[in-house]
């Protein structure tokens, strides 16, 4: 597998592109003021009025801020520290670049698709773009060191909490969606939107994904290993990013019980200590062997 030059351009747009995304969405100046809407389900919504997220409500806007911060604090160091280990030809490093630009394309499809139009549209865009590209290219690239895999790992455990991740995952976007279909209402996760993005893209890619690398890794199939390291990447990135958004979300004056706020964080606590330890399991079986380089093409691999 050679390390791919096109890869690593996209990998440091996407990097520097995301951090001025995310740095303007923390630190847009703070004018305006608050405002009530009436969305086309008819809700009274109320808009947060202030900053890059001023057409969002405040429950929204807050969650968008708090997914920035994680983007600039802990993705984009976690996306460059990747990518210096895949350019020294690590297979490691490239099965972490994997999971890291997983995230990248997550969080951008979504601000592309359901972020309420702003100055920087344009930018959540090409992100999404360079994202999928990128994303494709390496997903690709890493498909072949399945086979390469240790064969001793706990592939029924490993399962067992992705299929986990899925039924809860599931079942937390589901149930509202479910029974406002069964009381002929709207979901009231809705607010001022007209459509559930983020409930989209879980249900119809990140829960199947789990559900898939479960069945694999269930009979043993290594090939379930490379479609769970994106996910597994993405899950550990998560827990970090709903406690920014409770955050932003209490600090604009979101109401939440202790158990609405302790729930949920110590839920995503609990499955992120649970999704290092597999992803420490998973990349200590991997091959230890470097990739060739653009540099190195043409002589013996070389092993790390």
């Amino acid at each position: 597998m050679n390390t791919s030059r096109t890869v690593i351009v996209l990998t440091i747009l996407i990097a520097g592109l995301a951090l001025v995304a995310a740095g303007a969405g923390l630190l847009w100046p703070d004018t305006g003021a608050a405002r009530t809407f009436t969305s086309i389900q008819g809700d009274t919504v109320q808009i947060y009025g202030r900053g890059l997220y001023a057409n969002e409500s405040v429950f929204k806007s807050g969650a968008t801020r708090g997914t920035d911060l994680v983007t600039a604090l802990l993705a984009v160091p976690l996306l460059l520290g990747a990518l210096v280990f895949y350019g020294r030809g690590s297979t490691r490093g490239a099965l972490l670049l994997t999971g890291a630009i997983t995230y990248f394309l997550y969080v951008y499809a979504t601000n592309a698709m359901s972020v309420a139009y702003n100055q920087f549209f344009l930018l959540y865009v090409a992100l999404f773009s360079l994202s999928f590209f990128a994303w494709f290219l390496m997903f690709t690239a890493i498909q072949p060191l399945a086979e390469q895999f240790a064969t001793q790992l706990p592939f029924r455990g490993i399962a067992t909490f992705l299929l986990v991740c899925a039924v809860l995952t599931g079942y937390v976007w589901l149930e509202p969606i479910v029974t406002a279909l069964a009381g002929g209402t709207h979901p009231a996760l809705l607010g001022h939107s007209t459509t559930m993005v983020t409930e989209a893209l879980d249900l119809a890619l990140i829960v199947p994904g789990c559900v898939v690398a479960a069945a694999l890794l269930w009979r043993r199939d290594r090939r379930g290993l490379i479609v769970a390291m994106p996910l597994l990447v993405l899950l550990l990135l998560i827990g970090p990013s709903v406690a920014a958004m409770t955050y932003f979300q209490v600090v604009d004056g979101i109401v939440f019980t202790v158990p609405q706020i302790v729930g949920p964080i110590g839920g995503f606590l609990v499955v992120g200590l649970i999704d290092i330890w597999v992803l420490v399991i998973v990349l200590r079986a991997a091959p230890a062997g470097v990739t060739s380089t653009p540099s190195s093409k043409g002589r013996a691999m070389a092993r790390t």
